[in-house]
C-alpha cells in the first residue's frame, strides 16, 4: 500500500506529531526485526512486550517513523492507542483498495478451507489472504494492510475469548462471510457450542453475503432464513452439494459437476465449502483450475502432513486438536493398510468439558485397529475409555520418545495428533534422531 502522509493525519487525528518533511509510507510493520525501508513502526503493547522500546531501531531500519502511545526520541506520531490506529489503517486500506473481503470462520479446518478458496479465485483473480494462520485481531489488521490492487481479499478469522469477534467486527466488515461449522472447542471460554456460534456469527452483518454449511444443525438453523444466503451440503438439500462415490468426491456446483479423486489429507468439507464460495463470491469456477488447484494442494503446517520415517508412514497433524479434528484424523488412520499407531495428546481450552470429550475421543477409537499410546494430562482419558488397543499414558516427553524409538518400526502408519501447545512434532524430531 502507498500512502500520503497528510493522509495518514486524517485516518488517525492524533494527539501530537514530531515529524518533520513529507514522507512516502510504503506500509506498516509491528515488528522492528522485519520492517522494510519505508514502512511505518507501529508500537504494539501486549502481555510479553512493549514495541515502544524497539521503536528507536525500527525508524532507524525503516528512514520513517514511528506511531506511539507515549513520547520516544525518534521522530513519532503520537496517539491515544496503538491498536486502534493499527485497526483504523488497516479498514481504511480496505476501504481504499476497492477489493472484494471474504472473512472465512468457523471452528475446524478454516485454514485449509481458506488456501483453497485463495487458489481458486486466483484463476480468474488478484488475491490478497491471509498469511498462515494469521487470524486473531492483528493477524487481520496485517492482512488488511497488505493490500494493493487485488480484487478479492481472504481473511480468515479466528477467536478464542468472548468479545474478540466484536472487535474484530467494529473495523472490518467483510463482503462476505463463508460459515465452515461450529464445534465444540475454546468451550472454556465460551461455555457451550451455542456461545461459540454467537461469537462467531458477529462477523456476519447485515449487508454481507453469507455461504453457510447446510450439515451443520446450529448454522442451518440460525441462518436458513436470511436473505442474501447461500448453503453448502453432503446430506440436504442446498445450493451447493458434494457426495463421495468411492474413491472420489463429487462436488455439484449448479449446473457444474466436478470429481477429483479423495486425499486424505484435505478435508472433503473445506473442498466443498471453497468451491461453493469461490462460485458465490467469485460468479463461477473453471473446471481445470479446480482440479490443478485440487490435485497440487499442500497443506500449511502441521496438517495432515505425511513423511516417511524407515519403512513407517507418520501422519503428522500437530498444529491445533479439537473432538471433530481429532475424530477425523483417526478414520483416516484407521483406513490405512497394516498396523496402525496413533500417539495422541491433549485437547486444550475445553474447561469443564475436557475429560468428557476426550473420552468420547476413546469410544470412537473402539473397533478401529488402532494401538494408541497418549500423552499430556486429559489425554490419559482416552486411553481409560478404549477396551482394547491402547498401550500406554506418558507425562514426561522423554518416555514416549523413548518408547517410540523401540517401537515405531513396528508400525506401517503412525498418526501424531494433538493441540498445538503439546508441540508434538517436536516429539517425532527426537524420535528421527
Amino acid at each position: 500500500m502507498e500512502l500520503g502522509l497528510k493522509e495518514l493525519l486524517h485516518i488517525l487525528d492524533p494527539k501530537d506529531l514530531k515529524i518533520g518533511g513529507e514522507y512516502k509510507i510504503s506500509g506498516f510493520s509491528i515488528d522492528s526485526r522485519t520492517i522494510k525501508r519505508g514502512e511505518v513502526f507501529v508500537a504494539l503493547k501486549g502481555e510479553r512486550f512493549d514495541g515502544h522500546g524497539f521503536a528507536n531501531d525500527a525508524v532507524e531500519k525503516s528512514g520513517t517513523f514511528a506511531i506511539v502511545e507515549r513520547s520516544v526520541e525518534c521522530p513519532h506520531i503520537l496517539v491515544d492507542d496503538t491498536l486502534e490506529a493499527l485497526k483504523r489503517i488497516a479498514a481504511y486500506n480496505l476501504k481504499k483498495s476497492g477489493a472484494k473481503s471474504i472473512a472465512v470462520v468457523g471452528s475446524v479446518g478454516k485454514t485449509t478451507t481458506k488456501e483453497l478458496l485463495a487458489d481458486v479465485l486466483s484463476c480468474r483473480f488478484r488475491v490478497c489472504r491471509s498469511y498462515a494462520n494469521e487470524n486473531n485481531i492483528i493477524g487481520v489488521c496485517k492482512t488488511l494492510l497488505r493490500l494493493n490492487d487485488e480484487d478479492f481479499c481472504v481473511v480468515e478469522v479466528g477467536v478464542s475469548k468472548p468479545g474478540e469477534m466484536e472487535e474484530i467486527a467494529n473495523f472490518f466488515k467483510p463482503d462476505g462471510v463463508l460459515f465452515l461449522n461450529v464445534s465444540r472447542v475454546h468451550l472454556e471460554f465460551f461455555g457451550s457450542v451455542e456461545g461459540v456460534l454467537e461469537e462467531k456469527r458477529k462477523i456476519v452483518h447485515d449487508g454481507a453475503l453469507l455461504v453457510y454449511n447446510g450439515d451443520d444443525e446450529l448454522l442451518s438453523e440460525t441462518f436458513k432464513d436470511r436473505d442474501n444466503s447461500f448453503c453448502f451440503s453432503f446430506n440436504n438439500n442446498c445450493d451447493f452439494e458434494a457426495r463421495k462415490e468411492g474413491d472420489f468426491l463429487v462436488v455439484n456446483l449448479k449446473e457444474k459437476k466436478i470429481s477429483l479423486p479423495l486425499r486424505d489429507e484435505i478435508n472433503p468439507l473445506s473442498v466443498l465449502a471453497s468451491f461453493s464460495s469461490a462460485c458465490a463470491f467469485g460468479g463461477d469456477i473453471e473446471e481445470d483450475c479446480a482440479k490443478f488447484v485440487y490435485n497440487n494442494f499442500e497443506p500449511v503446517g502441521y496438517r495432515m502432513r505425511k513423511t516417511i520415517l524407515g519403512s513407517t508412514l507418520v501422519i503428522l497433524d500437530c498444529y491445533n486438536a479439537n473432538v471433530d479434528s481429532m475424530k477425523y484424523a483417526v478414520d483416516v488412520l484407521s483406513k490405512q493398510e497394516g498396523r496402525k499407531l496413533a500417539v495422541l495428546g491433549d485437547m486444550f481450552e475445553l474447561g469443564d468439558y475436557s475429560e468428557q470429550l476426550h473420552r468420547e475421543v476413546g469410544e470412537f477409537l473402539k473397533g478401529k485397529g488402532i494401538d494408541v499410546v497418549t500423552i499430556g494430562e486429559d489425554a490419559r482419558f482416552i486411553g481409560e475409555e478404549m477396551e482394547e488397543g491402547f498401550l500406554k499414558h506418558f507425562n514426561e516427553r522423554s518416555a514416549i520418545v523413548d518408547f517410540l524409538k523401540r517401537e515405531i518400526k513396528h508400525y506401517d502408519v503412525v498418526l501424531f495428533k494433538a493441540s498445538r501447545g503439546m508441540r508434538l512434532e517436536e516429539i517425532y524430531e527426537a524420535v528421527k534422531v
